[in-house]
């Protein structure tokens, strides 16, 4: 219920915000955006409260290190490397 009312809050603020943007400037491509913008974020809204529970899981459970990277698609190994010899040179003595 809380959400709902959040949401509600939310959008009076954003047509409140928009309307007087409109009112002032008074383009029509501002107009024909804003009114785009408006209901993109209603639409957005009704999908992620009004419909359904709204309590849907906010990360997935699956660990990142088990998804594929961008570049190669194979999933990153956090093995670690033994680390490097120290090469020392000999010096000889006179």
């Amino acid at each position: 219920m809380q959400s709902k009312i959040m949401v509600l809050i939310a959008m009076t603020a954003l047509i409140a915000f928009l309307g007087v943007v409109i009112a002032f400037v008074a383009e029509p491509d501002l107009v024909i955006v804003t009114t785009l913008m408006v209901a993109l974020a209603s639409h957005d809204f009704w999908i992620s409260v009004f419909k359904g529970n709204g309590a849907k899981p906010a990360m997935s459970t699956i660990p990142l290190e088990s998804l594929p990277t961008g570049v190669s698609g194979k999933p990153v190994s956090r093995k670690k490397k033994a680390p490097a010899k120290k090469k020392t040179a000999k010096r000889k003595k006179k």
